[in-house]
């Protein structure tokens, strides 16, 4: 349900609405985008859907592709222990630097931290895509309000996928050519309109009707993999005399 990180998402899509971050895959694009644009939060902050327009709604969700359990995912669970790790540690060499005698020292110490990531893979992608979309369409059947439009925004959150031909690089994950992705999405059409998918770095924006052409221009001859995800903190120590 609506919260910072569902405005946060669809804020990080308007700012790229009209530039080269965004691909629509649409009969009407423009009439897509300002729906985007003109989206209000659901004063029912509670319920489903995130945002609201006239003739319908904006649910966002978050997917992974690492391991998921009853607390979330294991990548938001690791980024979690590692912030609130980095927290403590700046605590205590706060605590050290207010505690140390007079004179100072005149020096200044960095340490870097690095955390360790989970196993990340394809095939935990689209079961996390998979299993989220459900729970939100089973939320969209009992939804009374105005859907004559439905638009789900995702968000991956994790690694950049990399698309790969015979071994090598090709370009980073875009939806719109993974055809079993969208054959799944196929399904849902006379429920929803659009999805908008974003990994935070690039968005596509997808009319569920064009669907079946995307899957027949798709390539033939790619796969996906998961990149190297890595979080670092630097924490840097100084310890310099007033001079004044």
């Amino acid at each position: 349900m609506r919260g910072e990180q569902e405005s946060r998402c669809l804020d990080r899509v308007r700012e790229h609405l009209y530039g080269d971050k965004i691909r629509f895959f649409c009969r009407d694009w423009r009439m897509v985008a300002s729906i985007l644009e003109r989206a209000k939060p659901n004063l029912e902050a509670s319920k489903f859907p995130d945002f609201v327009f006239r003739d319908g709604f904006i649910e966002h969700f978050q997917i992974t592709a690492s391991k998921e359990n009853k607390k979330g995912s294991c990548h938001k669970q690791k980024q979690a222990e590692f912030h609130r790790e980095m927290d403590g540690i700046q605590d205590k060499l706060r605590q050290e630097l207010e505690q140390m005698p007079l004179p100072m020292k005149n020096t200044i110490s960095t340490t870097s931290y690095e955390m360790i990531p989970p196993e990340y893979s394809y095939k935990m992608f689209q079961s996390s895509f998979r299993e989220n979309w459900g729970h939100h369409i089973c939320s969209l059947k009992k939804y009374t309000g105005a859907k004559n439009i439905g638009i789900f925004l995702v968000e991956y959150v994790g690694p950049l996928f990399k698309t790969m031909r015979e071994g090598e690089f090709v370009h980073f994950y875009q939806l719109q050519e993974d055809v079993a992705m969208l054959h799944f999405l196929d399904a849902y059409k006379a429920w929803i309109s659009y999805v908008v998918f974003t990994d935070g770095q690039f968005c596509e924006v997808i009319d569920l009707q064009q669907i079946p052409l995307l899957m027949e221009q798709a390539p033939k001859d790619i796969s996906f993999e998961a990149g190297r995800y890595r979080e670092s903190n630097l924490i840097t120590g100084v310890d310099i005399v007033d001079m004044n």
